[in-house]
């Protein structure tokens, strides 16, 4: 497509202000991100009406750390959505064109012509490029000497448009990623309130089962009945003590701390899983360093963060593998416990690494997660002066736990 081919040099001075106040204007009209392509649409028949003739017109946009930036463009002229990432080996050009922030005007004794005649669809003949606040606005032609000192002028004043446009939409992004956490606030509000019910509605049958349990345990019954029973006791006194971390979590209680021997709290916690995985069909491998030093922890939360990343592995096995596999390690690094849980599952695509940690974001199916579960053990891994992260796998994911020692618990290693 081609912007007045018949050879007219735009309209008067007159005709051009109205250009530009018709884009400044919908520039600030802008109330949505999504609403950008349309002011672009604007923007080509703004040129249209005041510029000579073009053929195509891009928009690069620059991103990225300022050593090592990427280049990515629109077509005007195809009213597109963003079309794709400019060659590597054409992103120093444009970048350097960028900062150096001068016009580039030209129809011969250039070098790119064969790049740009590729991206732009058509033999190009004539360049005029600007910078704006974010990148570069480029006119191309297939005719000879195309455009004019004039040209210049104008497109440059477009290019102010093109800035206040970009630094709009980062406005509105920013405002939106605003109401996105308020919105993540309201439901955890809610969240806790729903918890705190149904912990107490949990708590009540739950103390009628110990209660009886203690009861029965205190009579004369037969072996077998009392293993029975002291199972269940001992169920439901964890279930009882689950039920309390999480009305301590919502009231915002300050958990109690005691010096835990982390290896045996990782072998307490996968005893109970132990059966969930061999149903599973996946095989569990525990490597624990011996002689970690003893630290100190709430030891309900800690057992919690290790329950939740077996689980999630083993959610992510679910389906995946027909025999999955499970590695579970500790070890002591620069003062350091470490807890690793890696799994052959089929990995956390790296788009999605840097948010996995935040309230309510899951990667599994309805009614499967609520997107809470590493939010929580993330803030626990923080409460306790340490971190959880993920590491990068070709294969398959790995959580690392990392929990603080004090330099003279690790001098009393046993």
């Amino acid at each position: 497509m081609m912007g007045n081919r018949d050879g007219k040099q735009g309209k008067d001075s007159n005709s051009f202000r109205r250009v530009l106040q018709r884009l400044q204007e919908g520039v600030w009209s802008l109330n949505c991100v999504d609403q950008s392509l349309g002011l672009l649409a604007d923007l080509k028949k703004g040129l249209e009406d005041c510029m000579s003739r073009f053929h195509s017109c891009m928009v690069y946009v620059i991103e990225g750390e300022e050593g090592n930036p990427s280049v990515r463009y629109h077509d005007l002229t195809a009213l597109g959505r963003w079309d794709g990432i400019v060659d590597r080996v054409e992103v120093e050009t444009i970048n350097s064109s960028w900062q150096e922030g001068e016009t580039f005007l030209a129809w011969e004794g250039w070098t790119e012509r064969e790049g740009l005649s590729a991206r732009c669809g058509h033999r190009v003949r004539s360049v005029l490029e600007v910078v704006y606040s974010h990148g570069i606005l480029g006119l191309y032609s297939e005719e000879q000497a195309a455009f004019d000192e004039g040209d210049c002028q104008r497109l440059e004043q477009i290019a102010l448009i093109v800035s206040m446009l970009f630094h709009r939409l980062e406005d509105l992004e920013s405002l939106q990623a605003k109401e996105r956490q308020l919105r993540q606030v309201q439901r955890l509000q809610l969240v806790g309130q729903l918890t705190a019910e149904v912990a107490h509605e949990i708590n009540n049958p739950l103390s009628v089962v110990i209660g009886e349990c203690e009861l029965l345990l205190s009579e004369s019954l037969e072996p077998e009945l009392l293993d029975g029973l002291r199972a269940i006791s001992k169920a439901g006194k964890q279930a009882e003590a689950v039920s309390n971390r999480l009305l301590d979590f919502v009231r915002g209680n300050k958990s109690e701390k005691e010096t835990i021997n982390f290896n045996r709290l990782v072998q307490e916690t996968l005893v109970l899983l132990r059966r969930t995985l061999q149903k599973g069909n996946i095989q569990l491998e525990v490597d624990l360093e011996g002689n970690l030093p003893w630290t100190e922890a709430h030891s309900g939360q800690v057992q919690q963060v290790v329950l939740n990343l077996v689980q999630n592995s083993r959610d992510a096995l679910e389906g995946f593998r027909v025999q999955g596999l499970i590695k579970v390690k500790t070890h002591l690094d620069q003062g350091k416990i470490v807890l690793s849980v890696e799994d052959n599952g089929p990995g956390v695509p790296e788009e999605y690494r840097e948010r996995i940690f935040e309230p309510f974001f899951t990667t599994k199916e309805n009614g499967k997660g609520t997107g809470l579960g590493l939010s929580v053990c993330a803030g626990i891994a923080k409460e306790h002066g340490g971190e959880l992260r993920i590491e990068p796998r070709l294969l398959g994911t790995s959580m690392v736990l990392e929990l603080p020692v004090k330099q003279r618990e690790i001098m009393g290693a046993n």
